[in-house]
């Protein structure tokens, strides 16, 4: 198709999903993405994975961490028949999203109205939601509370990590936004979302630390919601360890009590245990738990805080 798109996104899923639409010749004219971030360390300047593959393709680049007044002018003279929205980081204005001629289109990676917001993904696996999906919605000034073009499933296993949800996801979306966008610019109607919401909040630091006094189940899935981007935080002997990929294991400990054997490493919960099967040392590199424990140890207890 012909159609104008101005591509908004900060984030490597949009990233993705930008490549497949220059991929398959959709005329992205301009890419909107938050400024560049100075490290603290070193100075170094790290642009977003969106910016760095629109410059790759020698398309314009609008850096903005809010749409100010220069912002708007421009995306005004810029026209486009699209806006399409992934993971951009701040919320636009009506003024802003009337801009574009046809819709401006967010995709939003859960079952709206499930799990608006910010963490759609981490929080579908740390709720133990059976499925989540993709959904096209026509962006209003609300957080998500557009009406949807169109929603696509997908199912969410017992061992589902962020990493694994966030590939399905985008697969899905890749497969499909062309087929929205013409459908869309052909006419297609979206409807108003039903049933009761639920919001996704951002994920904070206290967010991140273990409760070993909650379920195996519960906590095998908190440790998966954060797998590999985050990780998941647990102090022992006042050390910050790092766990990525966990399962929930029956093997009778006390709620936090540690236990290695064989290369595994094993964690009471409330009612079973957990086992950890990525774990990352302070200051090492993450790791599987065999080849942790062929030179380091864990026992005792975790400590639950930070001392």
């Amino acid at each position: 198709m012909n159609s104008s798109i101005v591509f908004f996104s900060s984030t490597d899923f949009g990233a993705s999903i930008l490549e497949k639409l220059i991929d398959t010749n959709e005329n992205v004219v301009a890419v909107v993405t938050r400024t560049d971030k100075v490290r603290k360390r070193g100075n170094k300047v790290d642009m977003t994975p969106v910016k760095k593959v629109a410059l790759d393709h020698n398309i314009e680049v609008l850096e903005y961490d809010r749409i100010d007044e220069e912002g708007k002018a421009k995306l005004k003279e810029i026209s486009p028949d699209f806006f399409v929205v992934v993971a951009y980081g701040a919320i636009l204005s009506e003024e802003v999203l009337n801009i574009s001629k046809i819709s401006p289109i967010n995709i939003h990676a859960s079952l709206l109205p499930n799990l608006r917001g910010a963490s759609p993904i981490e929080s579908a696996i740390l709720l133990g939601e059976k499925k989540t999906g993709i959904s096209y919605m026509r962006m209003n000034k609300g957080l998500d509370t557009g009406d949807v073009y169109r929603k696509i499933e997908v199912e969410i296993s017992e061992t589902e990590m962020f990493d694994t949800l966030n590939e399905k996801l985008l697969n899905v979306t890749n497969e499909s936004i062309n087929t929205i966008l013409k459908d869309v610019s052909e006419g297609l109607e979206p409807i108003p979302q039903e049933g009761e919401s639920s919001y996704a909040r951002k994920i904070l630091k206290d967010d991140t630390i273990i409760d070993f006094s909650k379920n195996a189940v519960d906590v095998k899935n908190m440790i998966n919601s954060l797998s590999t981007h985050i990780g998941a935080v647990a102090f022992i002997e006042s050390n910050r360890y790092k766990f990525f990929n966990a399962r929930t294991a029956n093997v009778k400990l006390a709620p936090g009590e540690i236990k290695c054997d064989g290369g595994r490493i094993f964690i009471g919960a409330g009612d079973a245990a957990v086992e950890i099967l990525n774990i990352q040392a302070p200051g090492k590199k993450r790791m599987d738990a065999k080849s942790f424990l062929l030179g380091n140890n864990l026992e005792g207890f975790v400590d639950g805080k930070d001392n």
